[in-house]
């Protein structure tokens, strides 16, 4: 199962977690450097929650349709969320942040391995039939597909059919720690453009710039 931290896995708290948090991100915007656009995505998927969750859990009104819609929803919210928690600037946060949202505070060990100040050169393999095979390249470095010191993984996000205006277009797909990094798709996709962003992140959580974006069409 994969780790939700810091999402609550019982539903009622995972609901209860949802009010707090979205209404401690809106009080705490400017500080925590939240941007417009993730603000918008996360009040907009936070509506949708608040209808969808009481109906898949009242018997009178759950169907299979709604209690899907609420898992997606639920998925939505907490890839929302991720975005944001990665962007915050930790030189910024009190204990309370930590507390509120349920964060494991990393301590010194930040001073230790400082923030990425290079960024990954995303390279895309779409010859596969449904799939997209991605590589990275640290843009300083010297022809080697390694990870540049420090480094943890390359995040690996995407946006099909249409180009991205900002990071609240943008789907997560992984953490990758090795590559090339496989990206698979379904029959309905041939032939859409995929535009991917990626990002370093460190081993303490920590992410660096943004890469320059890359674009492939998906075979069918």
């Amino acid at each position: 199962m994969p780790n939700r931290l810091p999402f609550p896995s019982e539903e009622a708290k995972l609901h209860t977690y949802f009010e707090v948090g979205v209404k401690y991100l809106a009080d705490n915007k400017t500080r925590l450097g939240v941007s417009d656009d993730d603000e918008t995505a996360l009040l907009d998927e936070h509506a949708i929650w608040k209808v969808v969750y009481p109906d898949a859990t009242e018997d009178a009104t759950s169907t299979k349709t709604i209690v899907k819609k609420k898992n997606t929803s639920a998925k939505a919210m907490m890839v929302i969320m991720r975005r944001i928690y990665a962007d915050f600037p930790r030189s910024k946060m009190i204990q309370k942040d930590y507390d509120t949202l349920g964060m494991t505070q990393r301590g010194d060990s930040q001073t230790k391995n400082p923030k990425p100040k290079t960024w990954p050169i995303t390279t895309i393999d779409s010859g596969g039939r449904f799939r997209h095979l991605i590589s990275f390249m640290d843009d300083v470095a010297d022809a080697t597909s390694g990870k540049p010191d420090g480094i943890k993984s390359c995040q690996l996000w995407m946006c099909i059919g249409s180009k991205p205006k900002g990071i609240a277009d943008l789907t997560f797909v992984g953490n990758c720690t090795k590559w090339p990094y496989m990206v698979e798709f379904v029959g309905t996709d041939a032939g859409k453009m995929v535009y991917y962003w990626a990002r370093w992140e460190n081993t303490t959580g920590q992410v660096g710039q943004w890469g320059p974006e890359a674009s492939a069409t998906i075979g069918g």
